[in-house]
């Protein structure tokens, strides 16, 4: 689903573009606009050009680490205040990144919108 300031706005980054398109399908009808990208370095240029509301992000990307992309997220000013919620098969992903939200896959896609509604409506 294409941008919209209205609405706001999840960039997901899986590897999984079956994954990647099931969740934008579901999160497109929650009321939210999607953007997928498949890479870190994706990530990180769309994440530079336009500062999604919330990233949605696998820690096995094929390019990089998940939870490197997200230390260099947090380590630049510009990107540091950006809502995430991590979705992993790995088991130790909680002590691979603390202080983020972890969703454990397989999982159920409706606990995904669940989830990202929960943390945009945090202050």
């Amino acid at each position: 689903m294409p941008y919209s300031p209205r609405m706001p706005h999840i960039l997901i980054v899986d590897d999984e573009p079956d994954l990647a398109g099931l969740l934008a399908y579901n999160l497109g009808r929650a009321g939210f606009s999607t953007t997928q990208v498949h890479t870190g370095e994706e990530a990180l240029a769309r994440v530079r050009e336009a500062p999604p509301d919330l990233l949605l992000l696998d820690l096995m990307l094929p390019d990089m680490d998940g939870a490197a992309l997200y230390r260099e997220l947090r380590a630049d000013p510009t990107t540091s205040h950006l809502r995430v919620l991590v979705i992993s098969a790995r088991p130790d992903a909680h002590s691979r990144i603390s202080g983020v939200e972890v969703i454990l896959k397989p999982f159920k896609v409706q606990d995904v919108v669940a989830r990202v509604t929960a943390l945009l409506r945090a202050p």
